[in-house]
């Protein structure tokens, strides 16, 4: 049999036992509760620490960053800042460079001069209605032989009366001509240069800028060796070609023409004229003396001067008599002489170009482009044969003319003064608001031209002279050359001969060399 004591006390004891771990376990359950409550509150502090340890990361970061930044550019910017200084200076220079043109290129390895010319779209070669230079055979061949311009040798293959094909052989044959002319006794025998003679020399000599020395060269080779021309004897030749020119007629064409065109160039010589007509020499150095042009489509005359001054235009005597449109480069004392003044457009678009590529301001773009608009209207209308602008679109012209020159001021006034560009804008500014009326003169009146290129062409073959030879010997070789080259010029804008027109300035002179 059991003992029931026994179990009582041994269950008793069970129940207590099993108390006694419902107690514990309870506990144990607070105390889990409790540690998971500052598990949560150690992870919290963990995420808030890491935070603010990555944000003071950043921030030592970013500090570092702004503190090496500041150095930095503390310690560079006196180098920035003498950089830009530089570059203004070599932007500066290379301005001033591009616009001197005063000397030719090649006198300096670092030169390089900016082409500011418009380009042309037109093809290379011939354009059309150019009168080509094809070698052919003259139809008035037998007339020309007859007159003892040509002459004509046939050499034939074939017998008479065979079918035949003609080939030619074009050449120029030069053979010394001896005339004798026998009149009565009395005064002593002469012997003297012809006149086509004489015309070639003064020809080679002014056009094609052969030196005497070369020139009697090559009179001896030609003639083989019959003819030796002295270098004087040249020399005279010019002399007296440019006393027989006779300028009072081209002049008056000039006077009676609508537009005169005006320009000078420098050019060096050794003598110069001084004070009451006496020649002052340089010794061993140069003197700088202007050749200046006057001219039209028919007509060109060229004058000497010591000096550009207004003076020396006075002394020339001709805008002084002029009353009607000058074309010029804007030289200032032109604008005291004729009716109305079309100063060069040319010139201007190309100063503009300048502008816009060496100082940088697109303003000067606009003003250019706007010009070059306006001439191509004008050729327009003259290639449809009106003689004026239409009223409306020339009031839309001026108004365009003052909105940019407002644009110019503007711009003006939000640069700093002496900076780049500053001067060459003011300057413009300026000189497009005072000159309005010069500038616009080619639309007002189809007369009036946009450039003044007739008076440039007729200086062009100066300045060649003076890179062949260097300068001048004597102020009378400046004159002669002035002479000489009015007729020249005047004579090939006419269509006429040169050698022939050469050749009748001795028709009435005194023998050269006896």
């Amino acid at each position: 049999m059991f003992d029931i004591k026994s179990m009582r006390r041994t269950n008793n004891d069970i129940f207590r036992q099993l108390e006694e771990l419902i107690i514990e376990n309870e506990q144990l359950k607070k105390e889990n509760k409790k540690l998971r409550a500052e598990n949560r509150c150690l992870r919290t502090e963990n995420a808030r620490r890491t935070q603010r340890l990555e944000a003071l990361e950043t921030d030592i970061e970013d500090r570092i960053n702004k503190a090496v930044e500041d150095a930095v550019a503390k310690a560079t910017a006196p180098l920035l800042e003498t950089i830009a200084e530089k570059d203004k200076e070599i932007l500066r220079l290379k301005a001033q460079i591009g616009k001197n043109s005063s000397k030719p290129s090649s006198s300096n390895g670092f030169k390089k001069i900016p082409n500011n010319r418009e380009k042309s779209e037109k093809k290379h070669g011939g354009q059309p209605g150019h009168k080509g230079c094809r070698l052919d055979i003259p139809k008035n061949l037998d007339e020309l032989v007859k007159e003892g311009k040509a002459e004509h040798i046939i050499l034939s293959d074939v017998a008479d009366g065979e079918a035949y094909v003609s080939d030619w052989t074009v050449d120029v044959k030069t053979i010394i001509v001896y005339t004798e002319h026998r009149r009565s006794p009395g005064k002593p025998p002469e012997i003297e240069y012809g006149l086509q003679l004489k015309a070639q020399a003064v020809y080679l000599s002014m056009v094609g800028l052969i030196a005497y020395k070369r020139l009697s060269q090559f009179f001896c080779e030609t003639s083989n060796n019959l003819l030796k021309v002295s270098k004087a004897t040249l020399a005279n030749f010019n002399h007296s070609a440019a006393k027989s020119v006779c300028l009072s007629g081209y002049i008056n064409d000039l006077l009676n023409g609508t537009v005169i065109h005006v320009d000078e160039t420098p050019v060096r010589t050794s003598e110069r004229c001084g004070k009451n007509g006496i020649a002052e020499t340089a010794g061993k150095s140069t003197y700088q003396v202007y050749i200046r042009t006057y001219s039209n489509r028919t007509t060109t005359v060229l004058t000497a001067s010591p000096n550009k001054t207004e003076d020396s235009v006075i002394t020339d005597n001709i805008l002084t008599q002029f009353h009607g449109i000058v074309a010029q480069d804007h030289e200032a004392k032109f604008y005291h002489f004729g009716n109305k003044h079309a100063t060069c457009g040319a010139h201007l678009t190309r100063e503009l170009k300048g502008m816009l590529e060496l100082q940088i301001l697109p303003w000067a773009g606009e003003v250019r482009q706007f010009f070059l608009e306006m001439n191509e209207q004008k050729k327009k209308d003259l290639h449809s044969g009106k003689k004026s602008c239409e009223a409306a679109l020339l009031c839309h012209y001026e108004s365009r003319y003052d909105e940019l020159v407002n644009d110019g001021k503007n711009l003006l006034a939000k640069m700093e003064e002496k900076s780049f560009g500053y001067d060459e804008l003011r300057r413009m500014v300026n000189r497009l608001e005072k000159y309005k009326d010069n500038y616009l003169l080619f639309m007002r009146d189809y007369e009036a031209p946009f450039t003044n290129n007739e008076a440039e062409r007729d200086l062009r073959h100066c300045k060649t002279r003076q890179k062949v030879s260097g300068c001048f010997r004597s102020w009378q070789g400046v004159v002669d050359y002035c002479n000489i080259h009015s007729l020249l010029a005047t004579a090939k804008k006419r269509g006429q001969n040169l050698l022939n027109t050469l050749a009748s300035l001795f028709s009435k002179q005194v023998p050269a060399e006896q």
